[in-house]
């Protein structure tokens, strides 16, 4: 019997924390990439918004949504998100930018 799942070759992670009016836009323009072997960490940083519904809108099975229960700082989360990554490279993306369509297959390229 062979096993056909693999780890994905990019792991993305968006760290965040109480910006869920801006999250969306990113997480969409990470799920809208040409190039589609990757997962997707959003690690929120202890919100207190409506980041995890944000998150939850979302029905993509790339998803992982990682809560920290008490607030660090941005590299507190980029460190738990890389802890959790399971991907070849790590590509980071802030929760207020967008990766343009062709991001992931340029740097696959490179």
């Amino acid at each position: 019997m062979s096993n056909n799942h693999h780890p994905p070759l990019f792991s993305v992670i968006i760290p965040t924390h109480n910006r869920a009016s801006l999250l969306s836009r990113a997480i969409r323009s990470v799920l809208a990439q040409t190039f589609t072997d990757f997962e997707l960490l959003i690690v929120d940083d202890a919100s207190t918004d409506d980041t995890g519904a944000v998150v939850d809108s979302f029905t993509d099975e790339r998803i992982i949504y990682i809560r920290r229960q008490i607030n660090g700082s941005a590299a507190a989360s980029r460190n738990t998100g890389i802890g959790r990554a399971s991907g070849q490279y790590v590509s980071f993306l802030d929760d207020d930018d967008e990766y343009l369509p062709q991001f992931l297959s340029e740097m696959h390229q490179a």
